[in-house]
């Protein structure tokens, strides 16, 4: 008796054998319209294939597939990222707009005020002279200012503002707050222009500029740096308070307030 397979037309030695190849052998599974699940997986995309060789000539193309999709993402992201960083910026010059519109309204605001003021109240209002130059102040910082004064906070800098920028030499204020709820500042430059400084802004933002630059000189020294990535030091906590004043509205307040 023959043993031959009626799927493939294989000879077999023995019945045992042909049932055998038949459960068994992929080429009569073929035949006989079985689906296969292959041994050999695409780490890329998780298909499997009967043949080694198969998945190798499988990889390259999927490889490219894969290379391409992924450059396509970039390109939508660096798209999207262009497209936001243009909304940003339309948004920023709106912003900026605004704050510019806001600063010339106080200014309105502050010119009727004080010309509504009567004589009696102007001749009481003593304004002095200013004469820091911006040179002046950062030889004044560069003098003066230390670590201990960073590790005082804001409190310690509107103490050093007040009494080496602010006062002269015979111990005379050389700003004057007109109005504490504003924050008016009123001062004559040694040029003989009067100033009317909203909110103090102008003088604030030029000493914090000056400042800043000397706390990152100081705090570039690796001691007073570990110091300071010690959250639980002292000089961390007030240097934190200074460098988190970003637009330095708590510094222009505590300098209101003290002048």
């Amino acid at each position: 008796m023959t043993n031959k397979c009626n799927f493939c037309g294989s000879i077999l030695a023995s019945e045992y054998s042909l049932l055998t190849h038949q459960k068994n052998a992929k080429k009569c599974l073929i035949k006989q319209g079985v689906v296969l699940k292959g041994d050999f997986k695409c780490e890329l995309c998780q298909e499997t294939f009967t043949l080694n060789s198969i998945l190798t000539t499988h990889t390259v193309c999927c490889s490219k597939k894969n290379n391409t999709e992924l450059k396509n993402k970039n390109c939508l992201l660096v798209s999207n990222l262009l497209e936001f960083e243009t909304k940003y910026n339309i948004l920023l010059s709106k912003y900026n707009m605004i704050l510019e519109e806001k600063e010339k309204l106080l200014d309105k605001i502050t010119t009727a005020a004080l010309s509504k003021t009567n004589n009696t109240v102007k001749n009481n209002i003593n304004i002095t002279t200013y004469t820091r130059t911006d040179e002046e102040l950062k030889n004044i910082y560069d003098n003066n200012l230390t670590s201990s004064h960073i590790e005082g906070g804001i409190s310690a800098i509107t103490k050093l503002i007040v009494d080496k920028v602010v006062t002269d030499d015979n111990g005379k204020k050389m700003i004057t707050i007109t109005d504490k709820v504003r924050g008016t500042a009123r001062y004559k430059l040694s040029n003989g222009e009067n100033v009317i400084d909203n909110g103090l802004n102008t003088f604030t933002c030029k000493n914090r500029d000056i400042i800043m630059k000397k706390i990152y000189s100081i705090v570039s020294n690796e001691e007073i740096a570990n110091k300071i990535l010690d959250e639980d030091t002292n000089i961390s906590k007030g240097y934190n308070e200074i460098s988190d004043d970003i637009d330095g509205s708590n510094l222009r307040n505590s300098l209101i307030k003290s002048i």
